[in-house]
């Protein structure tokens, strides 16, 4: 007989437990919900302003997961609480009308969050002061830049500063020159200054603000206070904030930017009204001049926003696609699996893996400027090895280990030795040819030993004695002035162009003349010093360390520090060649924009872009197209060593180095994003190379020895038409720019008709006539020919037009030459893919 007691007790029990347990798990997906739904919330939620012109910019961002992934910034509510001493317009711009504690009340979808806000006035009593809020209002304006007051002699007998960068000469041009008629303390709105801005009076730069607007309010403040005088104890800009700096997008959503800028003092302002703003592709992102950003189209761009010498970039990405199949794209390293999450993020597919035959050509050239010869090629494409492409760029870097194997030290070396000589601009009429000679020696022989990186920097930084004696010395033979130098060693080893910053400051970055003149005294002590002791070589020079030397600044006339960039002064006491402590912070594996740069310029010159473009432009303002693999490769650049050559072996091993250079359709133009391998016309040298290659007629050059190629040559000074026309680079500048790549008449015609190609083709000891002397079969001619110039057979339908071109032709030498003359002027050839 059952115990109905206990039996009950037993379900009550258990009901409860099931309770309990249903409750837990609905709490739980409650909470999980909670968790993935999006939150609603406000920035600032409290604040302080300073004075009646200190606007704030209310931002209402969507938060999911700590991440801004909506803004609610232009579609919620607002409401003034304290309309005494608040107001607020319908985009969440807040303007203080009087002193005390206010609230602003923000309200969407039933839901209400308050914004606590103290009113003070300023210490001095004085609302509007010149540089704090004068400036940023004429930058905004426009009124300062190159093409308006800023000119060279000013606009209407009005001169200002370039971007304000001088506000004590800005200030009396507007308050005491022209007879006072700029301004009326009287009756401010009377000022010309302010009825030219808002076009109440004719002006030849147009309306820059309206009369109701946030900055006539501030130049009206400011005249009306008797326009405050500067005050040198003046808190500046040292810092700012963006919100957001990144955030992924669909096409009509709508972003609030909001600007914090940071000051000397350690206090902050809000100063969105304030800024600038930049698209850099509008088709994509567009923004208004208080900081809305509006999507119009899928891609990636960034909004720039620029703040009293300070800039900054909010990086817009709408995806091309909701959903995308990269189920093919298999990473091989740490490379693709950025490269694949970028492709997630952008909603794009790559094409698929190159073909073997491709790769090798691609990997030679790349590598080595060389073609492969057909022998190598017939063994690449016969091995079965599943690593074989792997073997193959560790035998170009010469990293097997096995003499037999790595037999390309030459030719890397002196290939890269080429890109060397032009970023360092080796040219024997700054050096004379013993100087040229040393300099580019001395590089071949780094790269022979695979010398780090930072320690092939640090040497030249440091080169001093003779420069026939010591190559790197001559650096300091083709720059001499410490200007000169301050400009060619940010660009070359920081990727920074400064020249814009020896007169103003730069005007999409943070440096200003002080940062100019402070890294040119790095280089005020290197002298030079005539020598005879190479009589036969002509006049040597020796490269010198002085016991003084100083740099002024142009503007304030005092003397510089040396100071790396962004950085704090060095302790002149301690050091009596400056450059040495410059070429440690350089090089320091926490110097972000030395290891950066050298990864930038190697993975373009493989990849055929660079994450930033300019590549030698490295700046705030300049983002890169995947900045999370720029520091993923800058990072392994470091920790192997600063090792060149395994940089190189990370690229060419990766799947996005190896995909097809065919894009699928929607790709074409996405050459940023490596969906596809970026195809690259030959280097006038490489080119020049490949025809010797390819027809067995090498070229000479007069003052080397014979069998020396085009790009083993130390410098440009080697007569050659076609070089010239193909565009070898001067070495006059730092710029890459200089060797151009762009096609023109001149080298259509010089590739298809020109006396070169002519008279290689009919060459006694060419490949040519090596072929019809041995009797060669013609399939066997064109196999050939094919395999030298695209590393690849022939297909049946080329055999065949090959057959046709050879019937036509009066005799087989003609015809072989036609054939080989259609190889050399097809895009196969001229281009690397």
């Amino acid at each position: 007989m059952k115990n109905w007691k206990t039996h009950l007790k037993r379900n009550h029990l258990l009901n409860r437990m099931l309770v309990v347990v249903a409750f837990a798990a609905c709490s739980f997906l409650l909470n999980v919900g909670q968790a993935a739904e999006p939150a609603f919330q406000i920035s600032p939620e409290k604040t302080t302003l300073t004075g009646l012109l200190d606007y704030f910019q209310v931002q209402v961002p969507v938060l999911q997961d700590g991440k801004i992934v909506g803004d609610l910034t232009h579609e919620v509510r607002y409401t003034s609480l304290s309309p005494k001493i608040l107001e607020v317009n319908s985009e969440g711009l807040v303007r203080p009308l009087g002193f005390g504690d206010g609230k602003i009340q923000v309200e969407h979808a039933g839901k209400q969050r308050e914004i606590s806000v103290t009113v003070k006035p300023t210490p001095n009593g004085k609302n509007a002061s010149f540089i704090k809020d004068v400036v940023p209002v004429l930058n905004k304006g426009g009124c300062s830049l190159g093409g308006c007051h800023a000119s060279q002699f000013g606009k209407g007998g009005f001169k200002l500063s370039l971007f304000g960068y001088a506000p004590e000469q800005d200030y009396p041009e507007i308050a005491r020159d022209d007879r006072q008629r700029r301004i009326s303390i009287l009756q401010p709105e009377k000022s010309l200054i302010l009825q030219k801005a808002s076009m109440a009076v004719a002006h030849g730069g147009g309306r820059r603000f309206a009369k109701d607007s946030y900055e006539y309010r501030i130049m009206q403040t400011w005249i009306s206070e008797a326009v405050t005088e500067i005050d040198s104890k003046e808190p500046t800009v040292v810092g700012m904030e963006l919100t957001p700096m990144s955030r992924r997008y669909k096409k009509g959503d709508i972003q609030q930017l909001r600007v914090i800028a940071e000051y000397s003092d350690g206090s902050k302002q809000d100063v969105t009204a304030r800024a600038q703003y930049d698209s850099l592709i509008e088709n994509i992102a567009t923004v208004t001049p208080r900081g809305k950003v509006e999507i119009q189209g899928p891609g990636q761009t960034a909004i720039m926003v620029r703040y009293m010498g300070q800039a900054k970039i909010s990086t817009v990405v709408s995806p091309y696609k909701s959903k995308v199949n990269l189920a093919e794209f298999k990473p091989n390293n740490f490379i693709d699996e950025h490269i694949k999450r970028r492709f997630e993020e952008l909603g794009v597919e790559p094409s698929s893996l190159c073909s073997d035959e491709v790769f090798i050509r691609r990997v030679f050239l790349d590598t080595i400027g060389t073609l492969p010869t057909p022998e190598k090629v017939k063994d690449f494409l016969a091995s079965k090895a599943p690593d074989k492409r792997r073997q193959l760029v560790d035998e170009l870097l010469g990293l097997t280990g096995d003499p037999a194997r790595d037999v390309y030290v030459e030719s890397w070396s002196a290939y890269w030795g080429m890109k060397w000589g032009d970023l360092l601009r080796i040219n024997r009429n700054k050096v004379g040819d013993g100087g040229m000679w040393a300099f580019s020696n001395w590089i071949r022989q780094s790269l022979r030993e695979n010398k780090p990186v930072n320690d092939f920097v640090t040497e030249i930084i440091t080169a001093q004695g003779s420069i026939y004696e010591n190559g790197p010395a001559n650096y300091f033979k083709i720059a001499t002035k410490p200007e000169d130098l301050a400009e060619a060693t940010s660009q070359i080893f920081l990727g920074v162009r400064l020249q814009c910053a020896k007169c103003h400051h730069h005007p999409f970055e943070v440096y200003s003349q002080k940062d100019y003149y402070s890294l040119a005294a790095f280089f005020t002590r290197v002298g030079n010093k005539a020598s005879v002791d190479f009589g036969a070589l002509g006049a040597d020079t020796v490269i010198k360390v002085k016991g003084s030397g100083s740099i002024r600044h142009p503007r304030t006339r005092k003397t510089m520090e040396p100071t790396p960039l962004m950085g704090e002064p060095i302790d002149v006491t301690s050091y009596r060649d400056f450059r040495r402590p410059l070429a440690r912070w350089i090089t320091a594996p926490d110097n972000r924009l030395f290891s950066k740069n050298m990864v930038n310029r190697f993975w373009s010159y493989y990849m055929g872009s660079g994450f930033i473009e300019p590549i030698d432009d490295m700046r705030e303002t300049n983002p890169a197209s995947n900045p999370e693999l720029l520091e993923a490769l800058a990072d392994h650049f470091v920790e192997s060593g600063y090792n060149l050559k395994e940089l190189m072996r990370v690229i060419m091993n990766s799947r996005a180095y190896q995909l097809s250079s065919e894009p699928i359709p929607e790709n074409v133009a996405k050459t940023r994003f490596y969906t596809h391998y970026n195809v690259k016309r030959l280097p006038a040298e490489v080119m020049l190379d490949a025809i010797d290659d390819i027809t067995g007629a090498q070229e000479r050059f007069r003052g080397v020895p014979q069998g020396t190629r085009a790009i083993e040559l130390p410098d440009p000074n080697y007569t050659s038409y076609f070089l010239d026309t193909l565009g070898r680079p001067k070495r006059v500048i730092t710029c890459e720019c200089e060797r151009t790549s762009q096609p023109n008449l001149a080298q259509v015609l010089q590739v298809a008709n020109g006396k070169l190609i002519n008279t290689k083709l009919s060459t006694k000891n060419g490949r040519i006539e090596e072929l019809l002397k041995a009797k060669t079969p013609d399939h066997d001619v064109f196999t050939e020919m094919y395999l030298a110039a695209f590393s690849r057979y022939p297909t049946k339908e080329e055999l065949a037009n090959c057959d046709q071109i050879v019937k036509s032709s009066k005799d087989k030498r003609e015809g072989y030459q036609d054939v080989m003359w259609a190889i050399s002027n097809s895009r196969e050839f001229l281009f690397n893919h």
